[in-house]
């Protein structure tokens, strides 16, 4: 890690499934300033307001590694045994870590975790019991600690919540829903659903568990999009096919004004900022 990384206010985090490192850019320039390296086929990534990196691996266990904004040596590891976990999500209220597990090592259903104030042994919940869940594939809470997730039922886009407070997760209904599970999360206004296919990013307000939609941000130029991250009016969405990473005005969308190289197979992105 460059000397200066920890110095940066913002700090762009992408993990390769292919090499198994986090590369750490500056943003949006995109200018290389550190690699954590082995880390297991890192998959989704998440921050806090502090800044600090979460890293979900998939093999070796099941790990959610903990990185501070520009450092190298993990503050904790977390187990998350028997699980790929593919994405995670910091409630900003309460510092709970949210990890959604894709599906189990023998492939089974998968389920969400919740590790209270990212530490210590999890609470698991299972997806809606009607709708034929199997995958879990991402995760995201809004600001009033509401934790939506998206994934797999019979081959097809499904969504779901855990209410704050509920024990129960349960199915939402989505007035225009992607075709394919991209990415859940928060743009600092609404909830949104990503679709992977095309990158386009659909926001929704919710009353109960419908979700009606209120704009949607084209991403033009861009395929293969999942664990894109928005962040201070841009949007970083990484492109697994095409070894990039494309950075967009948000929510304007529109034609990209960076591309962002020396990647093999980017899975996800986090945008760490320093405070």
């Amino acid at each position: 890690m460059s000397p200066d990384a920890k110095k940066k206010r913002d700090l762009l985090y992408v993990s390769d499934s292919s090499t198994y490192d986090v590369y750490v850019f500056t943003f949006p320039r995109g200018k290389l300033v550190g690699t954590l390296t082995n880390q297991n086929n890192p998959a989704g990534l998440c921050t806090d307001k502090k800044g600090d990196v979460f890293v979900t691996q998939l093999y070796g266990g099941g790990h959610i590694v903990e990185y501070a904004h520009g450092k190298t040596t993990p503050i904790e590891t977390l187990s998350d045994s028997g699980y790929e976990p593919g994405a995670c999500s910091v409630d900003p209220k309460t510092g709970n870590l949210a990890v959604a597990n894709i599906v189990s090592d023998y492939f089974g259903e998968g389920d969400l975790l919740v590790f209270a104030h990212a530490s210590g042994t999890p609470t698991s919940y299972q997806p809606p019991a009607s709708g034929s869940w199997f995958s879990v594939n991402t995760i995201g809470y809004d600001d009033e600690s509401n934790l939506f997730f998206a994934g797999s039922c019979n081959s097809a886009f499904c969504a779901g919540e855990l209410p704050k407070g509920s024990s129960v997760t349960e199915n939402v209904t989505l007035s225009k829903s992607p075709t394919n599970c991209g990415t859940v999360q928060w743009d600092g206004k609404y909830i949104t659903f990503d679709d992977q296919s095309d990158g386009t990013v659909y926001r929704y307000t919710f009353k109960g568990t419908t979700g009606t939609e209120v704009g949607d941000t084209t991403l033009s130029g861009s395929s293969d999009v999942d664990g894109s991250w928005i962040a201070g009016g841009r949007m970083a969405a990484p492109q697994q096919n095409a070894a990039d990473v494309l950075v967009y005005s948000y929510p304007a969308g529109g034609s990209a004004t960076n591309t962002i190289t020396g990647m093999t197979q980017p899975f996800g992105t986090a945008i760490s900022v320093k405070r």
